[in-house]
């Protein structure tokens, strides 16, 4: 289940980050050339600021996945003089509270066991019903008895209603498993240096820390658990007429170098103001000053 979040958190990024890369989709007319040494030192030490700007785990959460920094290898000369994007991030997953997790959903299987197995006379009957009802729908079509046929089909939608009714029953118990064993698993922070676009339906405007550009918020849910969203935005950005806003160029800075800064915070509603106050976003700013 945790993948699945991660999974979710990953896609959410990519709706609110219209991220560019440095090759793009389009076709490359002028060729690929290599990226200096001196050019992936200066994305690599970016990276390397952004990253110990960010916190440790706190209690009872530990860091997970890989956090390798990769300079781009190769750019298009189509865009070499369009500031550059590259990124990385780090996930959180919470530890201190496996055991009891692992009891909810194991008595949750236990309930809806349990649930299936008072259901089960009833559904059998349902399933012989629907049987009888399909083959004498085959013999009323054969004769040609629309009357017949319509009559059967009214029973059957009914039979089907009452199994989505059945299935109904299994939601809020379903529901309440979600929120015990996926809420308030995992957080993470994302670091998009030039991401181009950022825009959200649902971002909403929001304190921005000192030295950032703007800051957003909004909310989703999914399977019954809410998770909390912020992007802090660093450096050149302008809003866009069709919504949202966009990374700029800064002067006459190297297309490697950090125009702009997206940082892209995923956590329980709860726990996003905390982990919002624990990234060093001045150490951050100061890689957008270079």
């Amino acid at each position: 289940m945790t993948c699945a979040r991660i999974v979710r958190g990953v896609f959410l990024l990519a709706t609110a980050l219209g991220t560019a890369t440095a090759h793009g989709d389009a076709v490359c007319v002028q060729g690929f050339r290599d990226t200096t040494a001196a050019e992936r030192q200066t994305m690599l030490g970016v990276m390397e600021a952004a990253k110990a700007a960010l916190p440790d785990a706190p209690a009872g959460w530990i860091i997970g996945g890989y956090e390798e920094l990769s300079p781009i290898g190769s750019i298009c000369k189509d865009g070499e003089n369009t500031p550059w994007a590259y990124s990385f991030s780090r996930t959180f997953n919470r530890t201190d509270d496996q055991a009891a997790r692992d009891q909810a959903l194991a008595d949750a299987g236990d309930k809806a066991r349990a649930a299936q197995a008072a259901r089960q006379p009833r559904t059998d009957a349902l399933m012989a019903r629907m049987q009888t009802l399909s083959a004498e729908l085959s013999t009323a079509a054969q004769k040609g008895d629309q009357a017949r046929v319509d009559a059967l089909n009214r029973e059957m939608e009914g039979i089907s209603k009452e199994f989505d009714a059945m299935a109904a029953e299994d939601q809020p118990m379903i529901a309440d498993v979600a929120k015990a064993t996926m809420g308030d698993r995992t957080m993470s922070i994302a670091i998009a240096v030039n991401p181009g676009v950022v825009s959200n339906s649902k971002m909403q405007k929001a304190a921005a820390p000192a030295g950032a550009h703007s800051a957003y918020r909004w909310s989703t849910s999914a399977d019954g658990v809410n998770e909390g969203h912020a992007v802090v935005l660093l450096g050149a950005w302008q809003p866009r007429a069709a919504g949202g806003v966009a990374s700029q160029r800064r002067g006459t800075s190297s297309s490697s170098a950090a125009h702009a800064v997206a940082v892209t915070v995923q956590a329980d509603p709860a726990r996003l103001d905390s982990l919002l106050d624990s990234i060093d976003f001045g150490a951050i700013a100061a890689t957008v000053a270079r």
